[in-house]
């Protein structure tokens, strides 16, 4: 093995020399988990640390790692900027992780076509950014804009900024260019755009597919005429309950908002622990509307008569301009514990109520504390975003993780679809997708069929082990570790150290 292994890392730096090479071991753990924390125990299971890290810069680049791929056998694992929640690009057998950033470029930007072309290690707020400058508008962007990569979000799925006008990145795919695992390289669309007379484009099957098919090289999305104005609204209500109303009159509006977010007191709670300046915790919709400078203010009205008919007070202007500018960096409470543990999931708008309520009876049984941030989808759904911070010196923090198990199977029991799969999360995919999750593994045979890329992921958890009967969790006893841990932590008598804290400072919960 080691001799493979040493074979293996002569023949990565005579294909991208020695600075985009990592093998040392502090190097590599950076590559072993994403945004959240990894359970220490799940170590024994999987092998996180990969052996290598490369970093490819051109299309030809990765072609060529494919093709020693072929030859040295180590499994690649694509990885953007790490902003996933469940695993999706972290290896679970060690392997070579390709990191994209390195081909973080703006290829092109066309105004007569409205569309631009762009790398996959791109940001998405530097794909923004440059789409603005040249006068025009990428209106869809996660809620992690700022770290979180094109070719990444395109392989993990979800719900962004934008999402309530725009739908999401995936109506923005317009061709992708994909490496596949025999190192030949297709266009998802036309390479010669036309504005949609493409009358098949196979970019969708590639989103949220966890960069298990190929490996994206280049993305080209769909522009539109930069607006005059971006007016972001703010306006306080009693509880989130007391908002829902809010959102359906907002929904019946002949003026559609850009983005529709909402905040929980306990998400303002831990942000004014990081930031005195936040509004003082309550329950708050962020209203932003975009467009002509004229159709701007005439909504406004619109909003401002739709929210105080639901009893909700309008904030200062400054208050919701400072909201609707922390859009990109939501949870910078992150460093009060070195952790945070996201659950993504979506429910209709209809049973929302019903949606926190469960949520709020989930947190106070398992004795946490949890902050709530959400987000219109579209006139008929929400994106949910219950998080908790993870204190990862303490001996129970895997037993929290019970929640996220528990809160995912809620939203599915409410008609609802949690969002995300990547590791960890994969015993979800039958009762997530029903009988269409039968054609994943034949899909994946079909674009991979020697499991070279991302293997163990989407339709199996695949371990670190070669023995058959080791080789493979069935999905079927997948969830019960996390399960017996949510069960242990809601018999256990002590809050979390969070909640102790939250109920100190007059936190109402």
């Amino acid at each position: 093995m080691a001799n493979r292994l040493d074979y293996t890392y002569r023949r990565l730096v005579n294909l991208f020399g020695p600075d985009r090479v990592r093998r040392d071991p502090f190097e590599t753990f950076v590559y072993s988990h994403d945004f959240a924390a990894i359970p220490k125990l799940a170590d024994a299971q999987f092998k996180f640390r990969p052996d290598f890290v490369a970093l490819p810069r051109t299309t030809e680049e990765v072609v060529r790692l494919v093709r020693l791929q072929r030859e040295v056998g180590l499994p690649l694992v694509p990885r953007g900027g790490g902003t996933g929640l469940y695993g999706g690009a972290v290896p679970n057998r060690g392997g070579i992780v390709v990191d994209f950033r390195r081909m973080g470029r703006v290829v092109r930007i066309d105004p007569g076509t409205r569309t631009m072309i762009v790398e996959p290690g791109c940001t998405w707020q530097d794909a923004y950014d440059r789409a603005w400058a040249a006068g025009l508008f990428l209106p869809v962007t996660p809620n992690f804009s700022l770290g979180s990569t094109v070719g990444g979000w395109i392989n993990s799925g979800g719900v962004g900024i934008g999402a309530t006008k725009y739908g999401t990145a995936r109506d923005l795919l317009l061709n992708l260019e994909v490496v596949l695992a025999d190192g030949t390289t297709v266009q998802t669309g036309m390479d010669r755009l036309d504005l949609g007379a493409s009358h098949l484009n196979l970019g969708p099957l590639l989103w949220g597919s966890e960069g298990t098919l190929g490996l994206v090289t280049r993305a080209t999305l769909r522009l539109y005429p930069r607006p005059d104005e971006i007016r972001p609204l703010a306006y306080a209500f009693e509880s989130l309950e007391d908002a829902v109303p809010a959102l359906r009159a907002l929904a019946a509006l002949p003026v559609t908002p850009y983005h529709v977010a909402l905040v929980d007191p306990s998400h303002l709670e831990f942000l004014k622990a990081v930031r005195w300046e936040s509004p003082e915790p309550s329950a708050i919709a962020v209203v932003a509307l975009e467009g002509a400078k004229d159709e701007v203010a005439e909504g406004e009205k619109l909003v401002d008569a739709a929210m105080a008919a639901e009893d909700a007070g309008k904030m200062a202007a400054e208050t919701a301009r400072g909201l609707w500018a922390d859009r990109t960096y939501q949870y910078p409470m992150r460093r009060i514990a070195q952790g945070l543990v996201i659950c993504e999931g979506v429910v209709p708008l209809g049973k929302l109520s019903e949606a926190l309520k469960k949520t709020r009876e989930l947190r106070s049984s398992l004795r946490m504390e949890v902050g709530i941030h959400a987000a219109m989808v579209d006139a008929n759904s929400v994106a949910l975003y219950p998080y908790f911070l993870d204190d990862e010196a303490s001996p129970l923090p895997p037993a929290r993780l019970g929640f996220v198990v528990k809160w995912r199977d809620m939203v599915m029991d409410l008609d609802g679809h949690p969002m995300g799969v990547g590791l960890f999360m994969v015993f979800n995919v039958p009762r997530m997708h029903g009988n269409a999750s039968r054609f994943f593994k034949p899909i994946k045979e079909a674009f991979d069929p020697m499991d070279r890329i991302n293997a163990g992921k989407m339709h199996e958890i695949r371990t670190r082990f070669g023995f058959p009967g080791l080789r493979r969790v069935p999905l079927a006893v997948a969830a019960l570790p996390f399960k017996v841990l949510g069960a242990l932590k809601s018999i256990t008598p002590i809050n979390d150290r969070f909640v102790r804290k939250y109920e100190a400072r007059g936190g109402k919960r």
